[in-house]
């Protein structure tokens, strides 16, 4: 009874450290190469990797795991639907130019790669420092590096959108004084989504504006103001947000 039970141990053990196992895929900017990471256990193992250490801008690392992505990627199909909707309904309503103000986010909306991406800080120093963070990993990842980002980008309901030099010391008013706000923008509030995924409402307006300076990397988004929503769709913007969170980094 006895062997028995050291017999069942064993293999309990052994198939906790199989399932404990995990592949990470890690890709680099501009490159068709990828490396793999197997079995690290955890996030210090991994960020301690030949195929990261040195290879890499922290704050802007992503980690995604492979049955998020999918979520993910199904939620900008919802999203481009709804909006190739909208422009369809704008258009029947003979409203051509706010048509073409949402066919312009589809088409931002559409040009993103986005990812599962964890909302996990990968900084081997943090890691290292706080072992609650030290998550624990299983299954298929992908981990996304890049070079420390010298521009931001301009995204949503604005004229010229796309990337822009970052300035140390600019504040997101003084990025958006330059773009054009098109119709049915917000004029009062703008999202500041960091490199680390984390979301910021700044107010933009004359009336409430705030000196916030937005880490090179960030993307400034312009949504559309409330009462320029159609019936039901109240939570548009904040789904683009979730979708513009999800990329992956350039």
């Amino acid at each position: 009874m006895k062997k028995l039970t050291y017999l069942l141990a064993g293999l309990a053990a052994c198939a906790a450290n199989v399932h404990a196992e995990s592949q990470v895929t890690v890709f680099y900017p501009s490159q068709s190469e990828t490396a793999l990471v197997s079995h690290a256990q955890n996030l210090s193992q991994l960020v301690a990797s030949p195929a990261l250490a040195g290879k890499t801008w922290w704050p802007g690392t992503v980690i995604s795991e492979k049955l998020a992505t999918a979520v993910a990627v199904q939620q900008q199909q919802q999203l481009l639907a709804r909006l190739k909707g909208w422009s369809a309904e704008l258009r029947a309503d003979d409203d051509g130019e706010k048509a073409a103000v949402v066919d312009n986010l589809y088409q931002q909306i559409a040009a993103i790669k986005v990812t599962g991406r964890q909302m996990a800080n990968l900084d081997p120093d943090w890691v290292r420092l706080r072992p609650e963070e030290n998550r624990r990993l299983e299954g298929d990842y992908s981990v996304y590096t890049l070079q420390k980002p010298t521009s931001l980008t301009i995204a949503g309901v604005v004229s010229s959108t796309g990337k822009t030099t970052w300035v140390p010391g600019r504040s997101v008013v003084d990025y958006l004084d330059a773009h054009e706000r098109l119709e049915g923008a917000e004029r009062n509030f703008a999202t500041v989504i960091a490199p680390s995924g984390q979301t910021k409402q700044v107010p933009i307006a004359y009336w409430n504006r705030r000196h916030v300076e937005p880490e090179a990397g960030s993307i400034i988004y312009v949504g559309f103001s409330s009462w320029s929503l159609p019936g039901g769709e109240g939570d548009l913007n904040q789904q683009i947000i979730s979708v513009l969170t999800h990329r992956v980094p350039d």
